[in-house]
């Protein structure tokens, strides 16, 4: 057992009787994603292939897209299936092992944003931070108060921690937007490659919220308010 890289398992309990098992290795300090060795890479992993228009990559020096790559070890196992379909998820980490029952669509996109935000992709590195204490099957509310907490701790540590800077959302806005660039770039990439619809409609869950973010970020703060309205006891 390496003391330097930490596993998380997605095992996913197929409409077909079967178990898919997805092992993740990362290292246990920058939690950037580990992955296997391949003979040869699929076409579809090249970095020109139908490339995301705000890549800032060029293929002489990174020759594959880095999620594409980080995606290629188990995407075709799920290229049967569509996102409609039930399927029980199970997701052991070192600290703990959630379970959950739904459409095949709901484990991909928790899988698949797990695999975007460590996999080197320059414009979702801003998410390692969460992936590092990964939430599983997050709803909407846990992932806004996850990622405002996440940034503004962030822009915390980075001015010190004397708390001088003035908190501001506005890189946040930047980075989802860059986000959803992927996401949308991603879905046609694989929608081009495979044929159908649980790795794209996870990829799409993913997106919803990526792409509403840059324009609602004070009506999502606000809704976030109640949980601070500390009231003393009678």
């Amino acid at each position: 057992m390496n003391a330097d890289i930490t596993t998380i398992l997605y095992r996913f309990h197929l409409p077909t009787g079967t178990s898919e098992d997805i092992a993740l290795d990362f290292d246990r300090r920058s939690f950037e994603l580990r992955l296997p060795p391949v003979a040869a890479a699929a076409a579809w992993v090249a970095l020109d292939f139908h490339p995301c228009s705000h890549c800032p990559l060029v293929s002489s020096q990174s020759p594959h897209c880095p999620f594409a790559q980080a995606l290629s070890p188990f995407i075709a196992h799920f290229d049967q299936f569509y996102s409609y379909e039930n399927a029980s998820v199970e997701v052991v980490s070192e600290r703990r092992t959630v379970i959950a029952h739904g459409a095949l669509q709901q484990g991909m996109s928790s899988l698949i944003g797990l695999i975007g935000a460590t996999c080197g992709c320059p414009h979702l590195a801003f998410l390692r931070p969460m992936a590092h204490f990964h939430l599983p099957f997050a709803n909407e509310e846990e992932t806004l108060y996850r990622a405002f907490s996440t940034h503004l701790l962030g822009r915390f540590i980075e001015t010190g921690g004397e708390g001088g800077a003035t908190p501001s959302l506005a890189g946040l806005q930047a980075a989802y937007q860059a986000a959803s660039g992927v996401n949308i770039g991603m879905s046609e990439r694989i929608r081009a490659a495979f044929s159908k619809d649980a790795v794209v409609n996870g990829l799409a869950i993913l997106d919803t919220f990526a792409q509403a973010v840059p324009y609602v970020l004070k009506e999502k703060l606000e809704e976030l308010r109640y949980l601070f309205e500390v009231r003393p006891g009678p």
